[in-house]
C-alpha cells in the first residue's frame, strides 16, 4: 500500500523532477566547464586540469557526510528534507559567486565558488537518490522509479544541450548560461519535492563520528558489494573520460569546431531513445546481462573513435548516435543492482538508503575525478594545448587516442569483473543477483 501511494503518477513525477536540474549541472560540469576555463577565461591547460580535478574531488567528502548522516535527519522534519535545503542553499551561493567573479577572476575565488556549487549538488544528489531508493520495496517498482528519473534526467540533458548548441550572443558562455538555469530550477524543483513527497522518519539513535565510515564499510562488506563497487568505479572513470574529452575530440581532434554542442544534443536525444528501448525490450533480462551487452557496445565504440576521418560531420554523427543510445543504460543497470544490495542488507531498524547510495557512488566519483585528471595529464604529455589551436594532424594523437585507449581499457576491466562474477558461486540471496529492470 505504501508503494502504491509513493508511486502514484503525481508523486512519481515530483520525485523524478529534480533529475532535470541535476542533469543540467552534470552536463555543465563534465562537458562545458573545461572549455569555459580554457576558452572564455583563457587559463592554461595545467590550471584547467587542476580546477576540473578539484570540481570532481570536492563532492566526495560531502557525499560521505551525507551518506553517513543522511539517514538520521531530524525527528521533526524527517530524514531527507533538511539535507535537501542545505544542499540547495550551497548551490545558489556557489552559482552566485561564479556570476560575481567577472571575466578575469583569481584562481582562488574561482576554486571556492566551484567547491561551494559542487558540494551543494553532492548533498542534493545523495539526498534525492536515497529518497528514490527507499520509495519502493520491489524490483518492478524500483525500475519504474529509476527509469522515470533517468528519462527526466535525459530530458533535462536535451534541453540544456540545446542551450549549448544555440550559441546565443547575449550569453557569455554555455557553461554559465546552464548554471544559471539549473540553479533557478533546483530552487523550484527541490521545493516541490520537499512539499509534495512524504519523507520517512529519521533513523533512531544519535549519529556517531564512527558512522562517517559507514558508507565505506558497505563497499567491503562482502564479495558482491566489492564487485559492485568495482563496477561503479570503472563506470565513473569511463563516463569522465568520454564526456570530458568529447568537446576536445570534436573541436581539436576532428577539426569540427562548433559541432560539439550539436553532437552533445544528439547524444542526449539518443540516450532517451536508448533508455526507453531498454525499459521495453529488457523486461526479461537481468540488470547484469543488460550491463554486459552495453559494455560490449562501449568497447566497439571506443576502438572505432580513432578511425573517424577529420573534418567529416557525417562520420562524427554516425559515431555519436550509437554512443548516445548506450550512454545511460550502463549506469541505470548499476543503480538497479544497487537497489538489490540495499534489499539484501535491510535491517529491522530501517534501510540505510543514504549510506548505500553515497557509498557505492563514492568509487564512481572518485575514479571519475582521477580519470579526468589523467586525461589532462595525457593531453599535456603529448603536447596538446587547446589555446594554441594547432593543425589537425598535430592534435590527432593526443585528442583521439588518449580517450579511445582509456575507454577501451576501462571497458575490458568491467567485462572481466562481470565474467568473474558469472563464474563464481551464486550468492545466498538470489533476489540480490537477479534484479530485473
Amino acid at each position: 500500500m505504501a508503494d502504491r501511494e509513493t508511486l502514484s503518477r503525481t508523486r512519481l513525477v515530483v520525485l523524478s523532477l529534480p533529475s532535470l536540474a541535476f542533469a543540467g549541472y552534470d552536463l555543465a560540469r563534465r562537458v562545458f566547464l573545461a572549455p569555459y576555463l580554457s576558452g572564455e577565461l583563457g587559463l592554461q591547460v595545467s590550471v584547467v586540469g587542476w580546477l576540473v580535478l578539484l570540481a570532481n574531488f570536492a563532492p566526495i567528502p560531502a557525499e560521505l557526510l551525507a551518506g553517513s548522516m543522511g539517514d538520521h535527519g531530524s525527528s521533526r522534519f524527517g530524514r531527507r528534507r533538511l539535507w535537501m535545503v542545505l544542499g540547495t542553499a550551497l548551490v545558489l551561493i556557489g552559482t552566485a559567486a561564479l556570476l560575481a567573479h567577472g571575466a578575469a577572476p583569481s584562481i582562488a575565488s574561482l576554486a571556492i565558488a566551484l567547491v561551494a556549487s559542487v558540494v551543494g549538488w553532492a548533498l542534493c544528489n545523495v539526498t534525492h537518490g536515497a529518497w528514490a531508493l527507499e520509495a519502493a520495496r520491489d524490483g518492478q517498482a524500483r525500475g519504474r522509479i529509476f527509469g522515470t528519473r533517468t528519462l527526466f534526467g535525459i530530458a533535462g540533458g536535451i534541453g540544456f544541450s540545446a542551450i549549448g548548441a544555440l550559441q546565443v550572443p547575449a550569453w557569455s558562455s554555455p557553461f554559465m548560461a546552464i548554471m544559471i538555469f539549473v540553479a533557478c530550477g533546483a530552487l523550484v524543483l527541490h521545493a516541490a519535492l520537499i512539499a509534495l513527497v512524504s519523507d520517512r522518519a529519521a533513523t533512531p539513535g544519535r549519529w556517531r563520528l564512527a558512522g562517517l565510515l559507514a558508507p565505506l564499510r558497505l563497499l567491503f562488506a562482502n564479495r558482491d558489494n566489492r564487485r559492485l563497487a568495482a563496477l561503479f568505479a570503472l563506470n565513473g572513470a569511463h563516463a569522465a573520460i568520454t564526456t570530458t574529452g568529447y568537446f576536445y575530440t570534436v573541436n581539436d581532434g576532428l577539426g569540427l569546431r562548433g559541432w560539439a554542442p550539436a553532437g552533445i544534443l544528439v547524444q542526449t536525444i539518443c540516450a532517451a531513445i536508448g533508455i526507453l528501448a531498454a525499459m521495453r525490450i529488457a523486461a526479461n533480462l537481468s540488470a547484469r546481462t543488460l550491463l554486459r551487452l552495453t559494455l560490449w557496445a562501449n568497447l566497439v565504440l571506443a576502438l572505432a573513435l580513432p578511425m573517424l576521418p577529420a573534418g567529416s560531420p557525417a562520420a562524427l554523427m554516425l559515431w555519436t548516435i550509437p554512443f548516445g543510445l548506450t550512454s545511460a543504460i550502463d549506469f541505470m543497470a548499476l543503480r538497479m543492482l544497487l537497489g538489490a544490495r540495499l534489499d539484501a542488507a535491510d535491517a529491522p531498524s530501517g534501510k540505510r538508503a543514504a549510506a548505500h547510495y553515497a557509498g557505492f557512488h563514492l568509487p564512481f566519483n572518485l575514479c571519475g575525478a582521477a580519470a579526468s585528471g589523467l586525461l589532462f595529464t595525457g593531453y599535456r604529455a603529448l603536447g596538446f594545448d587547446p589555446r594554441a589551436m594547432p593543425a589537425p594532424e598535430q592534435t590527432f594523437a593526443p585528442v583521439l587516442l588518449v580517450p579511445s585507449l582509456a575507454a577501451a581499457l576501462i571497458t575490458l576491466a568491467s567485462l572481466r569483473v562481470l565474467a568473474k562474477e558469472a563464474n563464481s558461486t551464486p550468492c545466498a540471496n538470489p533476489g540480490a543477483s537477479t534484479e530485473q529492470l
